[in-house]
């Protein structure tokens, strides 16, 4: 009577192997999958907050006039901004302007940019004092009430 002989064959340990490197590498994967998406997020963040930050020092400007103006702020960092005039019909004592600010950055695959944009009034004060006052009309009644 022989008895069965108990382990694994080489078949066996070599299918495990693989299966087991094969996982090891998917989970690699994943992990540096989720490394990019937390340091693309964390740029986006970074740009978002320091285009925030040069907008706040463009619209606190006492002078407002047209302009465009850009630098570096570090780490990769670059911002452009432009200061627009919008066309009015009428002769007004505020002028609307477009404010618009680019923050770009190297990525992984080429340049990424935030863009922000916010409307200001600048008021003339020139004009100011010049403004006309509209009278509302009295209200015509129509039947009367009893």
């Amino acid at each position: 009577m022989r008895s069965a002989e108990h382990g694994f064959t080489l078949l066996e340990v070599i299918i495990a192997l693989a299966i087991l490197g094969v996982t090891f590498a998917l989970a690699m994967q994943l992990l540096a999958a989720g490394v990019r998406s937390a340091k693309a997020s964390e740029d986006y963040t970074h740009a978002a907050l320091l285009a925030r930050q040069k907008m706040g020092e463009i619209v606190v400007k006492p002078s407002f006039e047209g302009s465009a103006d850009g630098g570096e702020l570090g780490g990769g960092f670059r911002w452009i901004s432009e200061v627009q005039p919008l066309p009015q019909e009428e002769e007004l004592p505020a002028q609307l302007y477009r404010v618009w600010v680019r923050v770009t950055w190297p990525g992984r695959r080429g340049e990424k940019s935030l863009d922000l944009t916010t409307l200001r009034m600048a008021v003339d004060e020139k004009k100011f004092g010049q403004t006309r006052a509209v009278q509302p009309t009295a209200p015509t009644r129509r039947g009367s009430v009893r």
